[in-house]
């Protein structure tokens, strides 16, 4: 379950966990959705320069909020 559904185009979030085996992103890495597709997959432009869909039912997520979540994160944990 993740903690924003639907994700609307510009939400800010935080990967936990993906399985994707050909993905680098980790745990932790933080992207803006673009948009949703017909099949549900959330499809997020990563700060890293990746551009992996995440599928609710496989991959887990969370929401940044805009006012309390404002640091990087690195590994999963905030940095300051």
């Amino acid at each position: 379950m993740n903690d924003l559904q639907p994700n609307n185009v510009g939400d800010r979030i935080v990967l936990m966990h993906t399985t994707d085996p050909n993905t680098e992103l980790q745990p932790g890495a933080v992207g803006t959705v673009t948009h949703t597709d017909d099949a549900g997959t959330v499809h997020v432009a990563w700060d890293t320069g990746a551009t992996l869909g995440l599928i609710p039912e496989r991959d887990r997520w969370r929401a940044l909020h805009p006012r309390w979540d404002t640091q990087p994160y690195v590994g999963g944990k905030a940095t300051r």
